[in-house]
């Protein structure tokens, strides 16, 4: 998954608003309990929140993952601004996965469409850059 939408807040109420919700979250953290069951006591959540999957296209491909997240913001519109409105959500954002790819100065920009409609939902946008990963069908080089 390289598009994400995330959310969180300290005094959220996730499993009451994920009780009534069509949105399907592939990760679900609540506040105070460990992630995982041999999580470190550094590593136990502050706030309560979920993931739930945008796109799925690799991080190599900007462009679907921005053409999935906005049918996604369409087709889930209503169901995200009740997310937003939800009381003690503090933070509801996208984050774009993206391939960091060998140059001087990467640059990526974001269309108008996606700007428009995240921004009416008020929802964040951010990018999280990740490593290039040569795939194990990639020849060698010398």
């Amino acid at each position: 998954m390289s598009c994400v939408l995330r959310v969180r807040g300290t005094n959220f109420a996730v499993d009451e608003f994920l009780s009534k919700s069509t949105l399907k979250p592939v990760v679900v953290v609540r506040r105070g309990q460990p992630q995982y069951p041999n999580s470190a006591p550094s590593r136990i959540p502050n706030a309560s929140g979920f993931h739930a999957v945008a796109s799925e296209a690799d991080f190599s491909q900007l462009q679907v993952q921005v053409g999935d997240a906005v049918r996604f913001l369409e087709q889930n519109h209503t169901e995200l601004a009740r997310l937003v409105a939800f009381p003690e959500v503090e933070r509801v954002s996208l984050d774009f996965g993206i391939e960091e790819r060998d140059v001087a100065a990467q640059s990526e920009c974001f269309p108008p469409d996606l700007l428009r409609i995240a921004g009416s939902l008020g929802i964040w946008l951010e990018f999280t850059l990740y490593p290039y990963q040569e795939s194990e069908s990639s020849p060698a080089v010398s």
